[in-house]
Formats: structure tokens, sequence, C-alpha cells
């Protein structure tokens, strides 16, 4: 049951939570109405049981042979006997029926009451049938100059529909009170939560390349308010050190650059005059550090703005045989053969240097990793108002836990397999952003053993 509740939305909850307290409170409420009620109601009877007392009381009398009577019309005429509403018993102090007066006749009462047991002011409720109440009140009286105990008796009945009818008011009504509660705590919790909802989507926005974003701030005073203000002041501060960070980068790799360059110079150099194999390792190891510089030096190109995007109508199917052109020497130096699948020509809505860039990398990165003798293939197609091109390749594959992280940069799945073939991590990261600069997606289908597939989606020219 826990683990559902937490699963649920906070909108739901809350108006559960709602309704919930609703109806505790009514039925708090209900029960001290109903014990309320029920007091005073039979405070009342009690109250008329006393006057009934008073009426019985008077208007008992001996007669000559010492037996109780009731004088129905006694001193008052009839007062007494109009206003008496109740059934009486006179008992004995020694426990004997003296005198009944009950609404059945003597031979009709199936179950009469025991005798009082002492001569005490009490009340009490008695079930004399089923279902059929009495209160009774018994205490002693004298009559004339002899005591007795009088037995006064009043039916419930009508106190106790009364309160039936209360609790059948409150039972009917706690199901409306119930959706009343959750329909307002639903309208309650909605409008309390619409500022989350609004940071929210705007906190699916903000990515790394967009920090200069800011959550809404509907209220600086409340509670949502506050948060929406520390959250603000968090991206301000992520924002500060990605630019210190994205500047470090530029800046240390533009620095490297002048060095690099004349490190490989002297290397040259020096193999030109003496062909010493710790020399070409050098170049070589200089080689991947300029591509690294370079790969860095457009990596914060691109992320600074300074590169711009110009959209353009492009061909790309005559863009995939120029980029397979472009990197057929290095797929033939391993046996490998890079196909364009010929078909209709499509046309997208791009910057052709940037989906370029993008797919050099990706052809470049099926080249290195698959195996010798296999055929990278390259291909585009139209699905609604998008073109996808594709690069799939017979490689290693990639295990599922790896390809949503692939395109993060300096990621490699295998780092030792990386770094002897030249690959510094950064390639599919530089195609991830210059395929999304351009409204486009980048996507992955790969299975360990079988190879990969990378698509890029554009917007289309053409509309099918």
């Amino acid at each position: 049951m826990s683990s559902w509740w937490h699963r649920r939305s906070l909108k739901l909850r809350l108006t559960l939570w709602y309704a919930t307290a609703t109806v505790a409170i009514m039925a708090v409420f209900a029960f001290g109405v109903y014990e309320v009620v029920e007091h005073r109601l039979a405070a009342e009877l009690d109250r008329q049981l006393r006057i009934d007392f008073d009426l019985v009381e008077a208007q008992l009398d001996l007669d000559a042979s010492g037996k109780v009577i009731w004088l129905v019309q006694g001193a008052h005429g009839d007062e007494g006997f109009a206003r008496l509403s109740a059934w009486f018993e006179v008992w004995s102090e020694d426990q004997h029926l003296l005198f009944r007066h009950w609404p059945v006749r003597e031979a009709d009462i199936r179950q009469p009451l025991p005798p009082p047991q002492e001569p005490a002011l009490r009340f009490a409720t008695i079930e004399l049938e089923d279902e059929v109440y009495v209160r009774v009140m018994k205490r002693p009286a004298r009559v004339r100059d002899r005591g007795v105990v009088v037995r006064v008796i009043r039916d419930e009945s009508d106190m106790r529909r009364t309160l039936r009818e209360i609790f059948e008011v409150f039972l009917l009504a706690a199901p409306v009170a119930a959706l009343l509660a959750a329909l307002g705590g639903y309208f309650v919790a909605r409008r309390s939560l619409q500022p989350i909802v609004g940071m929210a989507e705007r906190a699916k926005r903000i990515t790394s390349e967009s920090l200069g974003e800011r959550l809404p701030v509907s209220n600086p005073h409340d509670e949502l308010g506050q948060l929406a203000v520390v959250f603000n002041a968090t991206l301000q501060r992520l924002d500060s050190s990605f630019a210190e960070l994205k500047r470090f980068t530029a800046d240390a790799s533009h620095e490297l650059r002048t060095p690099l360059t004349a490190l490989r110079t002297i290397g040259e150099v020096a193999l030109r005059e003496a062909d010493h194999p710790a020399i070409s390792s050098m170049l070589e190891e200089a080689e991947r550090l300029q591509s690294l510089i370079e790969s860095l030096l457009s990596l914060a190109r691109m992320e600074s703005g300074k590169v711009g995007i110009k959209l353009e109508t492009v061909n790309v199917t005559e863009l995939l045989q120029e980029v397979r052109d472009s990197i057929l020497v290095l797929a033939q130096e391993k046996q490998q053969t890079i196909a364009t699948l010929d078909g209709t020509a499509h046309t997208a809505t791009a910057d052709r240097v940037l989906l370029r860039h993008a797919l050099l990398n990706i052809v470049d990165n099926a080249v290195r990793y698959a195996p010798p003798g296999t055929t990278i293939k390259l291909a585009s197609d139209l699905h609604d108002s998008e073109v996808v091109l594709t690069v799939s390749d017979r490689g290693p594959g990639i295990a599922p836990e790896h390809q949503i992280q692939i395109f993060e940069r300096f990621y490699r799945v295998d780092k030792a397999r990386a770094r002897a073939d030249g690959g510094h991590g950064l390639g599919l990261a530089i195609a991830k952003w210059a395929v999304e600069a351009q409204a486009g997606r980048i996507e992955v289908d790969s299975e360990v053993g079988r190879g990969s597939t990378f698509r890029i989606v554009l917007r289309s020219e053409t509309r099918s």
C-alpha cells in the first residue's frame, strides 16, 4: 500500500487527503451532534417522567379496604388524566405489585417488568420486546401514610426514530460530502500546484546549453516562489561555472596549439634525420593530441554560439555520397566497404556544414569500430515530414546501459580499445550538438554482437 501511495501524483494524494480529512471531520461532527441530540432528548424524556411521577403521585389514594386506587378525576377534574401520557406501576416496599396502568390489558402483557430492587430514584432504559424500548423512572412515594415505589414508564420510540433519522441523514450525506470534498480538494490542489507544473515544464527545457533560462516566479512571497528563487540562484551559479569551464577549455585548447605545432615540427625534422621508433610514437601521440584539441575547440566554438547556423535546403542524398568519398580511404585501409543505397533524392532543411560534420564523425566511428571486411551502409529515407539519415555497421554493438551515455563528451564504452584506435570520446558529442542545433535529433539502435544503426532525423523540405 505504501509503495502504491508513493507512486501516485502529489495532486491525487492531496485530493485524497483532503477528502479523507473532510469525511473524518464530518464523522466527528456527526458523532458530536448525535451525542448532543441524544443527550437532550433523553434529558427531556427524563424531565417528562418526573412530571408524570408528580401527576401520578398526586392522584394515588387508598380505598376503604386499603387497596391502592388511581383517582382519574381528582381535585382538579380531568386535568391530570389529560396531561398524563405515561404508564405507571405502584409497588409495595416489599416488592408486591399494588397497581398497574399500562396501555394494554393485563392479560396481554407478555413480558412484565421485574419488581424494583431498591426504593431509590433510578432511571433506566429497558427493552420490553424486540426493538421496543422504554424509559423507566422509579422513585419512592407515599400514598397517605403508606410507603410505596412508583415506577413511571414512557415509550422511547419517538426519540429513537428521531436519532435514527439523524443517523440516516448523516449516512446519506457522507458520500456526497466526500465527493464534494474530493472535487474541492482537486481544484485546490490543482490551483496550488500550478506554479510547480510551470516550473517543471520550464526545468525540462533547461540543459547545459540553455542555463541562461530561469524558472517562473509567480509569487516570490510564498513557499513555492521562494523555491523557484532558490533554483534560479542555483542555475545562475551553474551558468557561471559552465561559462568559466567553456572559457577555460577554449583558452587552454587555443594556447596548446602553438607548442604542439612546434613539437610536431621538431619531431618531423628529427624523424627525417634519424628514423627512430620513439620519435614515430611521439608524432603519433602529437597527432592524436592535435585532433583532441581541434575537437575541443570545435565544441567550445559551438557552445559559445560563435558557430552560426545557416539553414538551407540540402540534398542529403548527395551529402551522404560526399561523406562516403571523404572517408573511403580510411575504410579501405581496413578492407571495409562503404555503400550508399541508391534511391529517391531527399532534401532537408539543415546547415550543410554542420550536418556534414556530424555525419563524418558518425561514419568515422563506424569505420573505427567495425571489423575488417564488413560493409558500412549509408541511406536516407522519408517518413511523413521528416528525413531520416542512417549509418549502419556490423561492429561489436553497444550495450543498452551505454547507449544513452555515448553522446556525452569523453565517454568511451571500451576505453582501452578506443585509445588504441585514437578515439577521444568527443565525436558523438559534437555530432549530437550539430544535429540538435538544427532542430533535429540523433538516435541509436544497437545490439551487442550485431552492430549499430545511428539515425539523424531532420525536417524535410518535401511533404509526402
